[in-house]
């Protein structure tokens, strides 16, 4: 019997510095970005049925090329000025499709299945910020899927390789590399990059389920992000906003109305499935050894925040089923304390960037990113208006 070649040739104290964000949930929970990340990637539809193609995008991010060279402090007790930001563009993203594969000690690379054609265990999908393909063009023939699953029951893998089920249809990976603007593949391929250089790539890990005909019914959909607010003003995309301060009424982690107006508060308007509004939708769990017939439970939704400067209150998880609790769709930005404990010269070089990344535990994703234009306030004038006190940066800048 043929073996899943399974290459040990990583180390697994290289593997928080390589994988960094493979799985951000997981393996990363600053929400304050300071070098290339891979925070989703995104299918839609999240499980694909005969006769359609997936689309894939990411959120990927790389705040090193907005950030400032150069920065000097115009004067006593003001912020610096951005003399010379370093701008190289965003990541190139490579794009595979694997049958199978090797696991995060092996860089998620494609497996051979033993009993099917090489040539079908990986796909090319190219460069770029999206990838797709068509079910057509991974399943050859009805018997497909069949076959490949028996072919990995089947196959002598080693304990710590868990073999999909196949219950509902074959789970797939779809492997993503980042690889930082600028940086030199020097004739390497981008696997070897990534171990000589951990620092400008990240490689992550989608799973993406191919349904069996008789199981398109039971399909999950993304849960989405309709919108991002700041004090009942909508931050459109593309547009860099001025954020106002809060204003000091808020839910604290206690239930307690105290919140600071030092803080930028950010809502998302949340919604999953197909207008099904305020509740999460139903679904039927794998069976397990505890639970041969688990009963149909709602998902759990959370959501992950991130920004390119300031801290955030946190990436809040949420499992009761409703998008509308203020603990899934409320975070708060703070910008002086932030700075009391970085260098001038941490400055963005243009807008602050935030992030916003739902999930339904089943591999529905949403993301959305917005830009926000901060006005750090270092004059001489004391008087400050109340919705920009939380700029006011004076007494703590370096």
């Amino acid at each position: 019997m043929r073996h899943l070649p399974l290459s040990r040739g990583l180390s697994l104290l290289l593997l928080p510095a390589l994988l960094f964000g493979c799985a951000p949930e997981m393996l990363e929970s600053q929400s304050t970005l300071s070098k290339l990340r891979v925070l989703a990637v995104r299918a839609e539809p999240p499980e694909l049925a005969p006769g359609e193609t997936v689309q894939l995008d990411a959120l990927v991010v790389d705040p090193r090329h907005d950030r400032c060279l150069d920065a000097v402090a115009g004067g006593s007790g003001e912020p610096a000025d951005c003399l010379s930001p370093e701008v190289v563009g965003p990541p190139t993203l490579y794009w595979e499709l694997c049958l199978f594969d090797e696991g995060a000690n092996n860089l998620y690379r494609c497996a051979t299945i033993p009993g099917l054609p090489p040539e079908l265990s990986r796909r090319d999908l190219g460069t770029g910020a999206t990838a797709s393909i068509a079910y057509a063009a991974i399943v050859p023939a009805p018997s497909f899927i069949e076959q490949a699953c028996a072919s990995l029951a089947s196959a002598d893998a080693p304990d710590f390789v868990e073999i999909p089920s196949c219950r509902r249809g074959l789970p797939v990976t779809v492997r993503l590399t980042a690889i930082a603007a600028g940086a030199n593949l020097a004739a390497r391929t981008t696997d070897q990059f990534c171990l000589d250089q951990p620092a400008d790539c990240e490689i992550a890990k989608k799973s993406l389920t191919l349904l069996l005909p008789d199981r398109v019914a039971e399909r999950n959909n993304n849960p989405r992000i309709e919108g991002m607010f700041n004090a009942g003003t909508e931050l459109l995309p593309g547009v860099a906003s001025v954020p106002v301060c809060g204003d000091g009424v808020g839910a604290d982690q206690d239930g307690a109305e105290q919140h600071d107006p030092e803080l930028v508060p950010v809502v998302a308007t949340v919604t999953v499935g197909e207008g099904s509004g305020t509740s999460a939708e139903m679904f039927s769990p794998e069976p397990t050894q505890v639970e041969a017939a688990p009963a149909p439970r709602r998902e759990e939704l959370d959501i992950s925040w991130y920004a390119t400067f300031g801290s955030l209150r946190g990436a809040t998880y949420w499992g009761e089923g409703k998008t509308t609790d203020d603990e899934i769709t409320f975070n708060e930005l703070a910008f002086k304390q932030f700075m009391k404990d970085s260098d001038i010269s941490t400055l963005p070089a243009g807008p602050i960037r935030i992030f916003a990344v739902l999930r339904d535990g089943r591999g529905g994703v949403d993301f959305e990113e917005r830009e926000l234009s901060i006005p750090f306030i270092s004059g001489a004038d004391d008087t400050v208006a109340e919705d920009q006190k939380c700029f006011d940066v004076r007494s703590v800048v370096k």
